[in-house]
């Protein structure tokens, strides 16, 4: 089951859930004023009346799917827990306390980047034609291979490319690339 799918079905199962109990609560304040005040007999306590609990049979349904969705809801809840402590055993990950934020990172294995898939494309035309004078190709796997520490040094200091620094990702991409073995 797509984790993704399931947090999306739970958030809005229980939006709905939260609407029906809302619309629960106001009947069911608006018929204690009535008995209060003692209106119990107006036109507007009997339809509130109906429509909070005398509907026969269309109220126990009412009141059945009701207790399905909330059981439906619960059920999600544990499914979503459950892949998150799986999710914690899997990567060692420890969650947030309440003082930290907490930002789940995409991470592409090592053995995945490759200069061709990667970070070919992270170097744009502009950035191949302005390092060509300097001596590298940055479109060639070779050039960028030879030269990767001295172009990392580069990218870190954020030196280049000359017209603004790459996002932290891309430059945590390239240092991946560069562990993971520079595949081509």
């Amino acid at each position: 089951m797509n984790p993704g799918k399931v947090r999306t079905a739970h958030r809005r199962l229980g939006i709905s859930i939260a609407c029906f109990l809302f619309v629960q609560a106001i009947a069911g304040m608006l018929m204690s004023l009535g008995r209060l005040v003692s209106v119990e007999m107006s036109p507007p306590y009997n339809l509130v009346y109906f429509i909070h609990a005398a509907w026969d049979p269309l109220g126990n349904i009412y009141r059945v799917v009701l207790g399905l969705a909330t059981a439906i809801q619960g059920v999600l809840g544990i499914v979503i827990f459950r892949s998150l402590s799986r999710l914690k055993k899997k990567r060692n990950v420890s969650f947030p306390s309440a003082n930290q934020t907490y930002a789940l990172k995409k991470e592409i294995p090592m053995s995945t980047l490759s200069f061709a898939a990667a970070i070919r494309p992270l170097f744009r035309s502009f950035d191949i034609e302005s390092m060509k004078p300097a001596g590298i190709d940055l479109s060639s796997y070779e050039d960028v291979k030879k030269k990767a520490q001295s172009i990392y040094a580069r990218l870190s200091a954020k030196e280049m490319p000359c017209d603004g620094p790459w996002s932290a990702d891309s430059i945590q991409k390239f240092k991946e690339w560069m562990d993971g073995g520079m595949k081509p």
